[in-house]
């Protein structure tokens, strides 16, 4: 026997409505973390800190506060960061190609992590997997040869 259609519209709308809530949940603490976190110049002081992780990827320290807000906050704001910077302090053309490179394997890895994990996902593995991936691709393509890289981009 088939289920009455008006039984299986109602189950699909409450799941939709249940993983929308738990995704609401999750999006705008972290958007509003982040902002203080933007605000108070935490993010710069852990770039500062962060210095070595720079020279593992094989970047400048001046591209390590774009990578973190991508990292946190995904491709979007990443990018913004990065233009933002290469406007204040212009990247090379290799730093700026890397910290794409970066942020697009791994961004918004605390969002993204938390959205899988209300869907049921392993929050450890999903979070340590991509960051994994994003830190070898990185230090791969650190390590081809990048033609003119002291060449600053004009964006």
């Amino acid at each position: 026997m088939s289920a009455p259609w008006d039984a299986i519209l109602r189950e699909m709308c409450m799941g939709s409505l249940t993983m929308i809530w738990s995704v609401f949940r999750i999006i705008v603490p972290l958007m509003i973390l982040i902002e203080i976190l933007l605000v108070y110049k935490i993010i710069e002081r852990m770039a500062a800190a962060l210095g070595f992780f720079a020279r593992v990827l094989g970047v400048g320290r001046d591209a390590l506060l774009p990578l973190l807000v991508g990292l946190f906050m995904g491709v979007s704001y990443g990018a913004g960061a990065l233009m933002e910077i290469n406007a204040r302090t212009p990247l090379s053309r290799r730093d700026f190609a890397l910290m794409a490179i970066f942020i697009y394997c791994c961004h918004g890895i605390i969002e993204t992590t938390l959205i899988f994990a209300a869907a049921g996902a392993s929050v450890l593995f999903v979070c340590v997997l991509r960051l994994l991936i994003a830190v070898l691709v990185t230090m791969i393509a650190a390590r081809l040869p990048w033609g003119s890289s002291q060449n600053n981009l004009d964006i």
